[in-house]
């Protein structure tokens, strides 16, 4: 009689075969594609300020977070040349490049801000490398012309400071005398010589250097007008300035309108509602005969003289409008599901 063999001997080798089969199979089953997507809520950061240096085709950006970019134009076109990022709580408002010189080869990049400090960069170590008071408390606007050597920076208190640019930093400081709101925006006509201030308060005000001898160093005040406000409570903010020469004064203001003033007497030339919101930004030709103006319902207005034979009495400009279209929105490409 065979001897009996142990309950479940015989069958512990079927059992290890099926468990083997059933692993393999749901390994097969399982194994699976996984595409995993991650998107990066990257918002970049409005610019707050530009400045464009023609003599050597360089763009400095302020971001309004304080980041500083500076970009080159080279055969492959635009790159990013310089990256200083924002330090937390110096809310920089406005900047003033200069261009190359022997002594200094990387250029001269200023700044000014709401901390009431003027600052010239370093551009080879890109760190600041001095700090200047503005005399006025917050600093909204920044002026330089190059040509002249002065820096203008325009002040919270209504005045505006004048310093001069020399090789190891800034000096000579003209403190022009507080009149009206704070100086939202400055510039300098082509010599050098006379200056422009864009108040909040709607004020237009001319500053021009003295005569010869000890005078030739002094700013005195020449003209003062004050935009209209058509009904409203408050004059409109005067958001940029130009003066063109012959004392032509152009300015943009928070109602939509750029308007074009005689700067030696303060009267109105020509008024055109441009843009259906605030005009935040102007720019000239070389001669001045082409001026140009964005705002923030994405249109640029070109302002231009007209023709001899076309020309009115009345209607000595021309606009020419340009709507910018909104971009698109961009998308992921999907990947392999």
């Amino acid at each position: 009689m065979p001897a009996k063999r142990a309950r479940g001997a015989s069958r512990q080798p079927a059992a290890t075969a099926s468990s083997t089969s059933a692993a393999a199979k749901g390994a097969a089953t399982s194994s699976v594609l996984v595409h995993r997507c991650r998107f990066v809520d990257q918002v970049p950061d409005p610019v707050e300020s530009l400045q464009y240096d023609p003599s050597c085709s360089r763009l400095a950006v302020l971001r309004a977070n304080s980041d500083i970019e500076l970009w080159s134009l080279s055969e492959g076109g635009w790159f990013r040349e310089a990256y200083v990022p924002g330090v937390p709580d110096t809310p920089v408002r406005r900047l003033a490049l200069g261009s190359r010189t022997a002594s200094h080869p990387d250029g001269r990049l200023f700044s000014c801000g709401l901390h009431g400090v003027v600052t010239e960069w370093d551009l080879a170590r890109l760190s600041p490398l001095d700090n200047y008071d503005s005399l006025g408390g917050a600093a909204w606007s920044l002026a330089l012309h190059a040509g002249s050597a002065r820096l203008a920076a325009g002040c919270e208190d209504g005045g505006v400071t004048v310093f001069g640019v020399v090789e190891e930093g800034l000096e000579n400081v003209y403190r022009l005398p507080a009149r009206g709101g704070r100086v939202l925006s400055l510039a300098f006509s082509s010599s050098g010589g006379q200056l422009v201030a864009g108040g909040a308060d709607g004020s237009v005000r001319l500053w021009a250097l003295g005569g010869g001898g000890a005078a030739r160093h002094t700013w005195r005040h020449t003209c003062q007008f004050v935009l209209e406000s058509e009904g409203r409570k408050r004059p409109p903010l005067v958001w940029d300035v130009l003066l063109l020469p012959d004392s032509l004064v152009v300015t943009a203001d928070s109602s939509g309108r750029v308007c074009f003033y005689d700067g030696r007497h303060g009267t109105l030339v020509n008024r055109f509602r441009s843009h259906e919101a605030d005009v935040l930004a102007l720019a000239a030709t070389g001669d001045g005969s082409h001026v140009f103006a964005s705002g923030v319902d994405h249109k640029v207005s070109l302002f231009t003289p007209q023709p001899e034979e076309l020309k009115p009495h009345q209607q000595p400009l021309a606009i020419f409008n340009l709507a910018a279209p909104r971009p698109p929105r961009q998308s992921l490409p999907e990947g392999p599901s």
